[in-house]
């Protein structure tokens, strides 16, 4: 039960790091058109993934919806900055981020559970 507390505690953190990191004013020389859209994607497959395998008992429907509200709100705070401007492409980025990050992580789970790595 204890560990469960820790984790919970340890989220907020986690999120406000993301938060602050998708709305600082860092500007990076794009290496071909639209490479934001490839971070996007990547960033939030990796906060997905993340996620359902930090907490594995949640529902998969919770850590979804948190991980999409998470791209909305981060979306939403950059229109907010002088230099940041909100795309309705990013969030598209971020959506499909989740979704193959979240099937990964199930993946994953299901093979686990198939192969000697489930330590059940």
């Amino acid at each position: 039960m204890k560990r469960i507390f820790i984790r919970l505690a340890q989220a907020p953190t986690w999120l406000r790091l993301l938060m602050f990191i998708g709305v600082s004013a860092i500007l990076l020389d794009a290496g071909f058109a639209q490479e934001d859209k490839l971070h996007h994607l990547a960033g939030f497959l990796a906060l997905a993934f993340c996620s359902r395998l930090a907490f594995p008992s949640a529902r998969m429907s919770l850590v979804t919806v948190g991980c999409l509200v998470t791209g909305v709100l981060i979306e939403a705070a950059q229109e907010l900055m002088p230099l940041r401007t909100a795309s309705a492409y990013d969030m598209l980025a971020n959506c499909t981020g989740v979704l193959i990050g979240l099937l990964l992580a199930r993946a994953l789970e299901s093979f686990a559970a198939k192969t000697s790595l489930n330590p059940r």
